[in-house]
């Protein structure tokens, strides 16, 4: 980039081009609001805290809950010789808690100790002194042998305890050799250790399978694991942490089964892949619902290192309570807070070098020559193009001012080591009252292709506070700014040109001057500023409010007020270029000026999000209840203006106003809608084994006509814990979990342009009406009252166990997914002479399964290691098309039968390579093309009515992948940690079109395409390639150009070494890797490359090294 800021934190707002001072302001006044503002509220100590305690004989832990509640402190009975359950009566006025538990106290042989918030109580006893005291050592591990930090570690009938550290160490004072530990921790039982007469010991603390049920966030709340009837996966963040990416895509990738994230660039910027849960369930916009911290948001706009977890809702049972935006499931990503403690810096950073994953083997010049020649024999030509003397010279490096040198145009084009970096720094802490993390990042990425750069600064403010003992407040703000730069050309379609680049042709002559192909285009000189440059520049602020109140034992609720507001800036400036072009000989041929031009575009994006819930349970017995209610309103507008002029004076203008006046064109238009929605959800478990839930949403969009806008979405789902029952408790040492899960629900899709329901009225240009023109306007696209929601039926059974000491998980889940009433433009008569409304008309369905397993063990004391390993299958089907037809030359398809946009075209039979085929198929092909002839490909007359035609064409490939899958293994060992994750398809068909399969004519040629391609010179059987023509007959859509694109890549492979520094939590250096690796029979190009692609930018691998540090 020709500028960047390198400042840090705020100082960036100021030093930015182009920002706007009230908005620079504004950000401003919102970072001391969010963060410094709570500040200020921290608690005194708490002897210093008053409150009024009126009680009149109750128990004893009633008054203790009460000071809970009312001082956010804690109470720790250290011993069970404290009754609390003894009758007390109390009248403290405006005391302090010192002053309350002395009352409470007084007479009563009882203690305490104030450490921090936490009160720890015990009984006072006379201490007997047998040899004086002396000190013990220990260490508490888990059963992985696994140290366990902040344990709690008390001698029984003493005052004195402590806490383990970060290795699991403690050291205390023993008052004699009778004396005992008690040793606890959350999510394990409670231990009482006999010391004796040792020194030192050392604790297994077991865990509590009841405490340790792990908890997952799910939509307006969160839920125990083992209580969920839904599908949900969780990534956690330490499986996101480890990766050097820069987009939360990516890190997502193979990590969820039924989760399909398609890497189809390697373009430096934040569009790093298509993200699709359980198939595609529209012919529409088919990416899932995002929300992060409740608002939603694009997962360009998340930086994965500021990620806690991520939930990925597939069924209805989870996804239903978003209602209609749900269809397509549902991506909650909740961000990292701020922790109880002292302030603690962490830092990320890495540094690597990209090259290009997959790069075709381009043919020499004399090759080239050579493959022009037989094309010349192919169609009955003699040529004095290329004689022998001149590929003679070729081969021992000619002049290339001559076309007798050799160009690698990939090579001259792609560069090797191009540097990306990415810093993180991220700063937590806090009291008892209020907790924050503060996150500030920058990352830079050069791409393969000069000119293609991304760069992006980031800020985090979360903070939580506890405003009163019922009142909590969080305050989250984020702000990001990005620029993406490349030619105005278009780095994909250098990419392009390069597949047509001819190598006997020179960058450039030895005058200086560029070469130029038949385009005319030079691909380096593409790229190399001469065409002139795009910039986008966006910035995005998000701000959200969530107060929570809770005012009664077990009712919570919580309100969500969140703001995104998403500035969109784009700049492209052609600058003037003069195009020639060489001809094959070597003369110079026509020369073309073009007109500079800037075109500046802006864009805005706004969302704002009210929601308020409020929840309840209650258990009662082994009747578990939970309730949840609420309501939310989304309003989302987006506004555009583009404006452009040509003719400027030279090429170093920036502002628009500069151009010749009389060139200026101006467009723009702006959209509103509003989403209201209420929604509920009850759950029911009995006795830990049976688990009943029902969810509804009723939602009501703008985006429909009166009489259609509401549309009602409703779930249930249900779960039997078969190992919670008393008949499976023989088996309860090998297997700990068995649950099996049924759910069905119903979702919708409202997503589509605003104001459908309403006919457009559109431009039609100038008319004439007395000689003076006069702006006309037409219909341009019909409105339809009547659309309404799309609608989408989910049914889902799954099953959940674990074995093994809960070392081995499983899940595993078969759904069947039907849409109905899906919008599309059904067809109208040409001479309607607009384009038709759309129609609730398409069914399509959307069977499969998806299948979780991992292992985590140890092998011994210090050998840690785990395997993970996803697998996901879905068959895609479209149902009813209501008389919809798909155009017939084009090379996806929708019909009925078939999966969406199957890959349409000819069936075919292989090459004509011998006398014998020839006879057979020549007077039907030649019916077809009467060009045909040995060396062409022979089509199916499937038909059979002797005849090849339009009819004849068919489904004969699947665009959607199946059988998705990516296997994690890693290992600990002492202070080195290692983990290589591999990714992959196991069934998919690829189909790549014109420049980028067909060889001569205006396009350059590959190895490939002299090795392979059919020699009627030389007629050998088993040609991939039929005989070279400057035709493309040969390259219609059809059944031979279909490939196998299902691959296994080793997506990442990282080993890290951590440093044990006193002074320092933690130092961790690591080498990483992506992409290192791909496995598959797909030719020459990345296998994850869109069907039907003719210019792309290639896939990256990444080679980089990175530190993590906190202290």
């Amino acid at each position: 980039m020709k500028k960047k800021c390198f400042y840090s934190g705020m100082t960036y707002l100021f030093c930015h081009s182009g920002a706007n001072l009230l908005l620079v302001r504004t950000q401003i006044l919102l970072f001391f609001f969010v963060f410094l503002l709570p500040l200020s509220g921290v608690a005194s100590p708490l002897q210093e805290i008053r409150i009024t305690i009126q009680q009149k004989n109750v128990p004893l832990s009633k008054v203790f809950k009460e000071i809970e509640e009312k001082t956010d402190c804690s109470f720790l009975i250290r011993n069970n010789d404290v009754n609390t359950n003894e009758k007390v009566s109390i009248d403290a006025k405006n005391k302090t808690v010192a002053e309350i538990l002395g009352i409470l106290f007084d007479g009563k042989g009882i203690k305490y100790e104030v450490n921090g918030k936490r009160i720890s109580v015990y009984k006072a006893v006379r201490q007997h002194t047998i040899g004086g005291k002396r000190k013990v050592t220990g260490q508490v591990t888990d059963n992985m042998e696994e140290a366990v930090i902040g344990a709690s570690v008390f001698v029984m009938g003493a005052s004195n305890g402590t806490i383990t550290d970060m290795n699991g160490h403690f050291s205390l004072e023993l008052p004699d050799d009778n004396a005992k530990l008690q040793v606890s921790y959350i999510g394990y039982k409670t231990q009482v250790i006999n010391v004796g007469n040792k020194s030192s010991v050392n604790i297994v603390l077991v865990e509590d399978s009841k405490a340790l049920e792990e908890v997952v966030v799910v939509g307006y709340g969160t839920q125990k694991k083992v209580n969920l009837t839904g599908a949900v996966e969780t990534v956690k963040s330490d499986r996101l942490a480890n990766k050097p990416v820069t987009s939360i895509a990516s890190a997502l990738t193979g990590e969820a089964a039924g989760v399909t994230v398609t890497q189809n660039s390697g373009q430096p910027g934040p569009n790093q892949g298509t993200v699709r849960v359980r198939g595609i369930g529209t012919w529409g916009d088919a990416s899932p619902l995002v929300l992060v911290d409740g608002v939603s948001m694009s997962l360009n706009d998340v930086i994965p290192s500021e990620v806690e977890s991520v939930s990925v809702l597939k069924d209805a049972a989870s996804a239903a309570i978003y209602g209609s935006r749900a269809a397509n499931g549902v991506i909650l990503i909740t961000t990292k807070k701020g922790k109880e403690g002292k302030l603690t810096f962490n830092y990320s950073g890495n540094v690597g070098f990209q090259f290009a994953t997959r790069v075709p083997e381009s043919v020499t010049s004399w090759q080239y020559a050579e493959l022009y020649n037989q094309m010349q024999y192919n169609e009955g030509k003699s040529s004095s193009l290329f004689p022998q003397d001149r590929i003679d010279r070729m081969k021992a490096g000619g002049d290339p001012d001559k076309l007798e040198g050799n160009t690698d145009w990939y090579d001259e084009l792609l560069r090797s080591g191009a540097p990306q970096h990415n810093h993180q720094l991220t700063v937590s802490g806090g009291s008892d009252k209020i907790t924050y993390m503060i996150s500030a990042g920058y990352s830079d990425q050069q791409g393969i292709i000069p000119s293609t750069d991304y760069e992006r600064y980031n800020l985090r403010v979360n903070t939580t506070s506890k405003l009163t003992s019922w009142l909590k407040l969080d305050v989250n703000m984020a702000y990001l700014n990005s620029t993406q730069e490349e030619s105005a050309a278009g780095a994909a379609e250098a990419y392009r040109r390069t597949m047509r680049a001819l190598p006997y042709l020179p960058v450039q002559f030895s005058d200086g001057t560029y070469s130029y192909d038949a385009a005319p285009s030079n691909p380096v000189r593409m790229v190399n500023g001469d065409y002139g440059m795009r910039r986008k520049n966006n910035d995005c602020m998000t701000l959200l409010i969530a107060p929570e109140i809770n005012i009664l034992d077990g009712l919570n609720i919580r309100g969500t007020f969140g703001y995104e507001s998403n500035i969109y800036k784009e700049k492209i400036f052609n600058k003037t270029v003069t195009y020639g072009s060489f001809e094959p000989a070597g003369q110079s041929g026509l020369t073309e000026v073009s007109r500079n031009k800037q075109t500046d575009r802006w864009d805005q994006y706004r969302n704002l999000t009210a929601n308020v819930t409020a929840s309840y349970e209650k258990t009662i017995g082994k009747h578990d209840f939970k309730v949840m209610a609420g309501g939310s309103l989304e309003t989302f507008k987006w506004a555009y203006t583009k404006a452009s002029r040509m003719d400027f004076p030279n090429d170093d203008f920036g502002e628009i106003n500069a151009g010749d006046a009389t060139t200026a064109a101006a467009e723009g238009n702006s959209t509103y809608s509003v989403l209201a929605s209420l929604f509920g959800r009850a759950n029911y478990v009995y006795a830990d084994r049976y688990l009943f839930e029902f969810t509804a949403r009723y939602d009501g969009s703008s985006k429909f006509a009166r009489g259609h806008r509401w549309g009602f979405f409703p779930s249930v789902s249900a779960g039997w814990r078969i190992s919670e029952e008393a008949f499976f408790e023989p088996l309860k040492k090998h297997v700990q979990n068995l649950k099996l899960r049924a759910s069905w629900g119903e979702l919708g899709n409202q997503r589509i342009n605003d104001y459908q329901f309403i006919s457009n009225v559109g431009n039609g240009g100038s008319y004439l009406f007395g000689g003076t023109p006069i702006i006309g306007y037409k219909e341009a696209l019909m409105g339809n009252e009547i659309i309404t929601w799309e609608s989408s039926r989910n049914l889902d059974f799954g099953i959940d166990f674990a074995l093994f000491d809960n070392r081995l998980q499983t899940t595993f889940d078969w759904y069947c997914r039907t849409t109905s009433d899906i919008l599309l433009n059904l067809e109208a008569p040409g001479a309607l002479g607009i384009k038709p409304a759309m129609e609730n008309a398409g069914k399509m369905e959307n069977k499969g399964w998806d299948l979780t397993v991992s292992w985590r063990s140890n092998i011994g004391k210090d050998f840690k290691y785990n395997i993970g390993f996803n697998l996901s299958d879905v068959k895609n089907k479209v149902i009813d098309l209501r008389g919809y037809k798909s155009s017939t030359t084009e090379l996806t398809a929708k019909i009925e039968g078939q999966p969406l946009n199957a890959i349409f075209g000819f069936e075919t039979l292989g090459i004509c390579d011998n006398q014998e085929l020839y006879d057979k198929y020549a007077p039907m092909m030649q019916k077809y093309n009467p060009k045909w002839g040995m060396g062409d490909i022979i089509i199916k007359d499937r038909t059979g009515e002797g005849v090849i035609n339009d009819e004849d064409r068919t489904v004969i490939g699947n665009s959607i992948p199946r059988f998705t899958f990516g296997l994690n293994l890693g290992f600990e060992y002492k202070g080195f940690d290692f983990s290589c994750f591999f990714q992959g398809v196991g069934k998919a068909d690829g189909y790549v079109t014109m420049e980028a399969i067909q060889p001569m004519g205006i396009n350059g040629a590959r190895k490939e395409h002299y090795k392979e391609s059919f020699n009627p010179q030389d007629p050998k059987p088993g040609a991939y390639f039929p005989h070279i023509l400057s035709s493309d007959y040969n390259y219609a859509y059809m059944s031979h150009w279909v490939q196998d694109a299902s691959y296994i890549r080793l997506k990442n492979l990282q080993i890290g070494y951590s440093f044990k520094i006193k002074g320092l939590n933690q130092l961790r250096v690591y080498a990483s890797g992506e992409n290192l690796f791909t496995a598959t029979k797909y030719r020459t190009w990345d296998p994850e490359t869109p069907v039907g692609a003719r210019g792309f930018y290639p896939n990256v691998a990444v080679y980089s090294m990175g530190v993590n540090l906190n202290f």
